[in-house]
């Protein structure tokens, strides 16, 4: 396939996608950039790395700073290729496709929390899993990849509720 294919293909899929569809593949994007790197980051370390809390808070300070950069970033793309669509307020489908994602990430954003918690409670008793644990600050770990987890969650809902359902059902 050449360049010029390829390109067709992707401009025939661009005008396929909503622009609420577009920005929910946008965001998923951009959490998909940032779990890579949180978690190329974290396999990448070294054990001296892993067991300084100093580079674990530099490390989340960069995931938040990749983040916000990104997400900067992207709006200002959907600014630049919408005709004034960012602006428009969510009609009732939309609204009800937003809280169907935040009620799966919510849930996904609870439970990595409760594992958290029990992994806490574990590690604090010396029992289980906590004693064998090869990567240090693992409760922390396990919280940072429940956000992120429940925004991919949150996303990929959003976009597969928005592609299944018709428009007037």
């Amino acid at each position: 396939m050449t360049s010029n294919e390829k390109l067709k293909v992707l401009k025939a899929l661009l005008d396929s996608l909503s622009f609420r569809d577009l920005t929910l593949t946008l965001d998923l994007l951009v959490t998909g950039a940032v779990v890579y790197f949180y978690a190329s980051s974290l396999m990448m370390a070294t054990a001296e790395q892993l067991a300084s809390g100093v580079w674990i808070s530099q490390l989340l300070v960069k995931v938040v700073g990749v983040s916000i950069a990104m997400s900067i970033v992207s709006q200002l793309l959907l600014e630049l290729v919408s005709d004034g669509e960012v602006d428009q307020p969510m009609d009732e489908r939309e609204k009800q496709v937003s809280l169907v994602g935040n009620k799966y990430a919510l849930w996904t954003l609870q439970a990595g929390v409760c594992f958290a918690i029990g992994q806490y409670a574990f590690e604090q008793n010396g029992m289980g899993f906590a004693e064998r644990a090869p990567l240090p600050f693992f409760t922390l770990h396990i919280m940072v990849g429940a956000f992120l987890l429940a925004e991919l969650v949150n996303y990929a809902t959003q976009l597969i509720r928005n592609r299944m359902v018709t428009p007037y059902g």
